[in-house]
């Protein structure tokens, strides 16, 4: 960000003048509660160093019982305080046609997003109308600015979600065995299958089971249903799960002392879920990569 120019020194003297005769007459904010209004604005450190640095060699004077130093920086401090908040004001001006125009292209820009990718937009807006709503749009520019490249990103993400959209709806299947290392001398297997079904609604379907001996001392005999939405943010594929339904729970264990297995049936249950719990996600290169498309 370029440096701003300040205004004539004339007016400067009247801005001191008239904070002088503030500060000698009614109460107001104390130069520490301005200094920290000016941080939150986002006035830089660079604007502010003076003013801090008058502030402490008041603050030592004063413990030193030097009233002459304290005057002197006292003065200092007043004169300074009132050219940060020139600064500040003189930002506004210079940044408010700026903050104008890089919302309005990043507004306009929104508009060609969708989904997910819409979501996170209206966010980074919000973040920036709220830094514009206190008038702190040296922030606002610099957040503005920064959103300018993530919305790059956003638009390029959603021009890739709609491609692989067209490829996605239908119906995913992975059937695969689960082995030991053969070096470890077990010999078990268990079949996990997993059926994913994207509609062309938004719409989506799960079905997974498992069937088998999982471990040395455990088999796993199970099966689960979900239902849903899906959403794409670029390449990656979002599974919102609101139900799911147990249709069946049963382990057994082997004892190690008895060398028999214990059966171990787990309730069932069929529940809608709104924290979002059971949400999950899977590239479209993965799910190629594991799936095949069956439908």
């Amino acid at each position: 960000m370029k440096p701003l120019r300040f205004f004539s020194i004339s007016a400067l003297v009247l801005l001191i003048a008239a904070s002088t005769a503030i500060d000698c007459g009614k109460k107001g904010p104390t130069i520490e509660q301005r200094i920290s209004a000016l941080q939150e604005k986002g006035v830089p450190d660079s604007v502010l160093a003076d003013v801090k640095l008058y502030l402490y060699q008041v603050n030592a004077a004063r413990k030193a019982s030097q009233s002459g130093a304290m005057r002197t920086y006292g003065d200092s401090l007043k004169k300074g305080i009132v050219i940060a908040e020139a600064w500040y004001e003189q930002a506004m001006q210079a940044n408010k046609p700026i903050v104008d125009r890089l919302r309005k292209s990043f507004v306009d820009r929104k508009a060609a997003l969708s989904g997910l990718h819409l979501q996170d937009a209206d966010s980074l807006l919000a973040i920036a109308d709220s830094l514009i709503a206190k008038d702190w749009l040296v922030q606002a520019r610099t957040k503005l600015e920064s959103f300018d490249t993530i919305m790059g990103i956003l638009v390029q993400n959603e021009e890739k979600a709609k491609e692989i959209r067209k490829k996605l709806i239908g119906t995913w299947k992975d059937v695969h065995e689960l082995r030991p290392n053969p070096d470890d001398g077990y010999r078990w297997k268990a079949v996990e299958t997993r059926i994913f079904k994207f509609g062309d609604d938004g719409s989506y379907e799960g079905h997974e089971e498992m069937h088998g001996q999982t471990e040395p001392y455990r088999k796993e005999d199970w099966k689960f249903l979900s239902w849903g939405k899906f959403d794409l943010m670029g390449d990656t594929i979002y599974q919102f799960i609101t139900r799911e339904k147990c249709v069946e729970q049963v382990y057994h264990f082997l004892d190690p002392k008895t060398n028999k297995w214990r059966r171990e049936d787990q309730k069932t249950y069929d529940s809608t879920i709104t924290d979002g719990a059971k949400d999950r996600f899977i590239t479209f290169d993965d799910l190629k990569i594991a799936f095949d498309k069956i439908k």
